[in-house]
């Protein structure tokens, strides 16, 4: 019995070692695909920060429009919804 634990314990021991052995190369990877991720979020950050924007100079306009129909309607004597 004492044969079977200390071959048990060896091949334990060689899993452990060799589940503990990563590759440079792998990890480089990793590495250089988080960084690709990162660079990505940054464009989809400014993206969004131009989008916003955008979007709140077209509120500014469609509002002046709106002001600006209004008193030509209210000019010209015609309801304006």
């Amino acid at each position: 019995m004492s044969r079977i634990a200390s071959r048990r314990r060896w091949a334990l021991a060689l899993l452990v070692l060799a589940a503990g052995c990563r590759s440079p190369a792998a990890d480089a990877a990793v590495a250089e695909q988080l960084a690709q991720m990162s660079d990505a979020l940054v464009g989809i950050h400014d993206q969004l920060a131009v989008m916003t924007s955008t979007v709140d100079s077209l509120v500014i306009v469609a509002a002046k429009q709106d002001t600006l129909i209004k008193k030509l309607a209210a000019a010209s004597g015609v309801q304006a919804p």
